[in-house]
């Protein structure tokens, strides 16, 4: 068995609406959480580098954001969307466990307060639905788990970039193949930026944008669809971080956390990077499938190494 380190985030303190009673929906009680996370962090023993370890503000952050955005009648489901979230957030994480506890149940009498313990360990192709759709859940696949043939549509937020040739024409031309699929509508766009480069800074600066699309499509086939349009648009296989005419991401999918070789959704980077990030605090309704809110994105953007190289250009 492979021991692994621990990282403990604990005694968070915070306030939201979950509950199966009236009054527990509309009022937002106290919750205080314990996590702790298994994963192999003996390389940051030797670096001293934030790099190699779990952030453990963006599991704060993580924390807060779901206990005081969304809302479960179980805490139950409130701390397994959790454990989704922690999953998503650095793919070193092995195992998660997490102590909710509601500090002033509806209960007579005297206690302290009412709880779960939940812990999950992190599996080979780890795909979960966060939250059930009405006659449009998306059901397992033997082959990719996840159904390809689906009833309902999902907002699905996209983030573009670009660093090669005409960059603001190669993200509006991407956007335009996009709406020409019958399968995919552009709900909203953000605004478009420059950027720094990260990673491999001997290159061109980005433009860097962000759409809010509606699908039938499912993450597995919105991925291949996006492929294809970075093919014909003159994407070429490179180094990681380097330059390209047009670059996009899945960057979260509504109502699905997946996890395999090919695909991480919602993307694993993202609440690192400012040029994902500020684009989508110009879209509230993207907000809303990143599973965040606006205080949130706000904040991971100005803490973003990549913040300060971020310039206006324009709508887009």
């Amino acid at each position: 068995m492979v021991c692994m380190d621990k990282i403990l985030v604990v005694g968070v303190k915070a306030w939201g609406k979950h509950g199966v009673l009236g009054f527990e929906k509309e009022y937002a009680q106290a919750f205080t959480v314990d996590v702790e996370i298994g994963a192999d962090i003996s390389k940051s023993c030797l670096s001293d580098d934030l790099e190699d370890t779990i952030n453990y503000a963006g599991v704060y952050d993580i924390i807060r954001s779901v206990i005081e955005a969304q809302s479960f009648a179980l805490v139950e489901r409130l701390s397994y969307v959790i454990i989704e979230k922690i999953f998503a957030f650095d793919s070193r994480i092995q195992r998660i466990k997490i102590r909710i506890i509601k500090n002033k149940a509806p209960l007579e009498g005297q206690i302290d307060g009412v709880g779960v313990e939940i812990e999950k360990n992190r599996t080979p192709d780890w795909i979960q639905p966060l939250a059930a759709k009405t006659d449009s859940t998306p059901s397992s696949s033997p082959k990719m788990g996840l159904q390809t043939e689906k009833k309902g549509r999902y907002k699905t937020v996209l983030s573009l970039g670009s660093n090669i040739g005409d960059k603001k024409q190669n993200i509006q031309t991407a956007i335009e193949m996009l709406t020409e699929s019958e399968n995919i509508i552009v709900l909203n766009k953000s605004k478009l930026y420059e950027t720094e480069p990260v990673g491999y800074i001997e290159q061109e600066n980005f433009y860097n944008a962000a759409i809010l699309v509606e699908t039938v499509l499912n993450p597995f086939e919105l991925y291949n669809k996006i492929k294809d349009i970075e093919n014909n648009l003159g994407r070429k296989k490179t180094f990681k971080w380097g330059p390209r005419p047009i670059d996009i991401d899945i960057i979260a999918y509504e109502g699905c956390i997946i996890n395999t070789k090919g695909l991480t959704v919602p993307h694993k980077e993202y609440m690192q990077r400012a040029f994902v990030l500020k684009p989508i605090s110009d879209m509230p309704d993207a907000i809303e499938i990143t599973g965040l809110n606006m205080t949130l994105i706000e904040k991971m953007t100005c803490c973003a190494n990549d913040y300060q190289g971020i310039k206006y250009i324009g709508p887009l």
